[in-house]
């Protein structure tokens, strides 16, 4: 029970989302003890939907996986190459397939909008007892998730305000895109610079 506690505990004590989501795959990781964790969220225009990897965790990693934020979209799979996934996303419900490795899908939403996927693989199928446990804490990464909506959006217009704005651009121009990374690569490599 402590452990949980100290889990919820530090779920809610991040205010970044993607912090927030490695912190939620690794808490259900700890708890539940499967082969692997992940959250993929739904992006695209609607017919080109894709999955993008917010945060995985299998047994031994250390430290989570993600999809960069400068992603091509179309390299990412396409909604309909996980029906599983999908299942769970558009009925809002969790869907168990039976296998090596059973796996769990639970829809993760916001009160604004249906985000995406958690899948749990696991050994044995999850019973009832950690399914609850799962919709448990995804009500509480909703709840947060409505918090940090509240505090960052401007409630006339919906917008970002100011200080999010500033945060999330600084944010994304810290991360150098592909194309940059990959010519400065090629120019300290010509030039002998590291």
């Amino acid at each position: 029970m402590a452990e949980l506690v100290d889990h919820l505990a530090e779920l809610t004590g991040f205010r970044d989302r993607e912090l927030l989501d490695v912190t939620l795959v690794g808490a259900l990781r700890d708890l539940l003890r499967p082969r692997a964790v992940a959250i993929y969220r739904s992006v695209g225009e609607a017919g080109q939907e894709r999955w993008l990897t917010r945060a995985r965790l299998s047994h031994d990693d250390l430290a989570a996986s993600a999809d960069p934020a400068w992603i091509d979209l179309d390299g990412l799979p396409r909604h309909e190459e996980h029906p599983h996934r999908l299942q769970a996303f558009h009925d809002q419900a969790i869907v168990l397939v039976a296998g090596d490795p059973h796996r769990a899908f639970f829809p993760v939403a916001t009160d604004r909008e249906q985000l995406g996927v958690m899948e749990v693989e696991s050994e044995a199928p999850l019973d009832e007892r950690d399914q609850r446990l799962v919709m448990s804490i995804l009500r509480i990464y909703r709840n947060f998730q409505g918090l940090l909506d509240y505090s960052e959006r401007d409630t006339l217009t919906g917008l970002l305000n100011r200080k999010t704005f500033d945060e999330s651009f600084l944010k994304m121009v810290a991360q150098p895109a592909p194309a940059a990374a990959a010519a400065r690569a090629c120019s300290s490599a010509a030039t002998g610079w590291a």
